[in-house]
C-alpha cells in the first residue's frame, strides 16, 4: 500500500464527531478542509506504509487519551477561528460559543493498591460539586468515571465551567471521591483555578491515591 499520513484519518475521524454533536452545520466544505490543514500543520504526522501498520496505527492513536484532547482543543481552536474570521467578514458566528472566555483545567489522576502499588480495576471515582456530580464540557467525558489496566489505573475529568461558577472568584472547589466493594473510601477537595484560554498545560494533576483494603484495616 502507499505511505499514508494516519493523522490525516484521524483528523478527519475526529472532525466529523465533533461538527455532529455540535450540531454546526455552518461549516462548509472548505472551511472543513480549512480546519483539517490547521490541525494537521499542528501535529507530527504517522506515516504508515502496510495494512498491519495501518491498523496498529489506528489502535494505538485513536486511545491515547492526551493525544485525543490535543487534537480536540485545535479543532474547536480552528473552528473558532474560521467562525470568527467569517464574522469579521460580515458573516455568520458558527455554532460554538466563541464568547466563552472561562474554563476549568482537566483532571489527571492515578488509583493504587496501597501496599503493592497494583492498579486496581473498577474502582468508581466520581467527581462532585456539592452533593451533585459536576457537568462534564460534553458527554464524550464520563463522571463518575471507571479505572481499568488498560489506562493504568487512570482517570481524567473535563469539568464544565458554569455561570454559578462567576460568583465564587478565582477558584472552584471539587471533591473527588473513590469507591470500590474491597477497599476503603475515600475523598479529598480539589481547588481548580480558573483560566481563560483551555490549555492542557495547564491541568491539575492530583497525587497518586492510595487505596487500602477493607480486610487489611
Amino acid at each position: 500500500m502507499p505511505v499514508t499520513n494516519l493523522m490525516k484519518d484521524i483528523v478527519i475521524n475526529t472532525l466529523d464527531e465533533v461538527l455532529k454533536k455540535e450540531k454546526n452545520k455552518d461549516i462548509d466544505a472548505s472551511s472543513r478542509d480549512d480546519i483539517i490543514a490547521y490541525v494537521l500543520n499542528r501535529v507530527p504526522p504517522r506515516y504508515v506504509t502496510t495494512e498491519r501498520g495501518l491498523l496498529y496505527g489506528i489502535l494505538d492513536a485513536r486511545y491515547k487519551i492526551q493525544q485525543r484532547i490535543d487534537l480536540l482543543f485545535l479543532i474547536y481552536e480552528a473552528i473558532e477561528k474560521i467562525s470568527s474570521r467569517r464574522d469579521s467578514e460580515g458573516g455568520f458566528k458558527g455554532a460554538i460559543d466563541t464568547e466563552k472566555t472561562s474554563y476549568l483545567p482537566h483532571i489527571v489522576g492515578q488509583v493504587l493498591e496501597e501496599s503493592t502499588l497494583s492498579v486496581i480495576p473498577d474502582v468508581e471515582v466520581s467527581l462532585k460539586r456539592g452533593n451533585s456530580l459536576a457537568p462534564m464540557v460534553d458527554s464524550d467525558w464520563e463522571n463518575p468515571y471507571t479505572t481499568n489496566l488498560a489506562t493504568q489505573g487512570h482517570y481524567h475529568f473535563w469539568p464544565l465551567y458554569t455561570e454559578r461558577d462567576t460568583a465564587k472568584g478565582s477558584s472552584v472547589t471539587f471533591t473527588l471521591t473513590f469507591r470500590h466493594p474491597r477497599f476503603i473510601e475515600q475523598s479529598m477537595d480539589v481547588s481548580l483555578e480558573v483560566f481563560e484560554k483551555s490549555d492542557f498545560g495547564r491541568s491539575r494533576f492530583i497525587p497518586t491515591v492510595l487505596m487500602m483494603s477493607k480486610e487489611s484495616s
